[in-house]
């Protein structure tokens, strides 16, 4: 009995002494970036949904302000990836799951376009969403990673002037081919932020996906 108890302090005395993160950081970080698990994703889809699976685009559900999500919160953000099948010609889609292989995804399509608040922004993309059965994002194309699209996009004045304007305004965002948008375009990949609020939304396409690329608003 008296080891039990000291064996119990002990634990107790280890618990307290631990940072809480510290103990997270032992099994991973759990903050991921937009380009962080596309590799994970793509080898779980080649093996459970078809083997020719490739990227057609990724999903940021309400991003911070770094361009992260915490795996560790799926229900307040995410990173969804959609994967694109010649053979299938079809869409499946994807979120990473911390500590596990990633997992097919309840959100899609109709869930990103509900949170664009503007009409003329939501039929671009809506429009997109409609060919990625069948093109994809090819492995040898360059594209930022999230945290740098994000960064451009908070240093315009219209960001900050929406964002103040909107203080509990949240921020999506999508990687689409940019012949997804634009047919005449090449093989490369564009960024779509959306800021948006309860009733509005400022969204701004950067093409391509650099942050030497041009910034275009596309909402009204």
């Amino acid at each position: 009995m008296r080891n039990q108890t000291v064996l119990l302090v002990l634990i107790l005395f280890l618990i307290v002494a631990c940072n809480p993160e510290d103990l997270i950081s032992e099994f991973g970080d759990s903050i991921i970036t937009a380009k962080s698990k596309v590799g994970e994703v793509l080898n779980t889809a080649q093996n459970d949904f078809t083997q020719d699976a490739k990227l057609a685009a990724i999903y940021g559900l309400n991003v911070n302000t770094k361009g992260q999500v915490d795996l560790l919160k799926p229900t307040e953000n995410a990173f969804v990836y959609v994967v694109q099948s010649d053979s299938e010609q079809s869409n499946e889609f994807y979120v990473p799951v911390y500590k596990t292989t990633p997992a097919k995804s309840p959100i899609n399509f109709i869930d990103m376009l509900s949170l664009i608040k503007d009409d003329g922004a939501k039929d671009i993309l809506g429009l997109a969403f409609g060919k990625l059965a069948e093109i994809n994002i090819s492995t040898s194309v360059s594209y930022d990673d999230s945290p740098q699209v994000i960064e451009k996009m908070l240093a315009r004045g219209d960001v900050t002037a929406y964002r103040s304007a909107n203080p509990g305004g949240k921020i999506d965002m999508f990687l689409v081919p940019s012949k997804s948008i634009d047919t005449t375009a090449s093989d490369v990949a564009d960024w779509i932020v959306n800021f948006y609020g309860d009733t509005t939304s400022l969204v701004l396409w950067l093409h391509p996906g650099t942050v030497s690329g041009t910034v275009d608003v596309i909402s009204d």
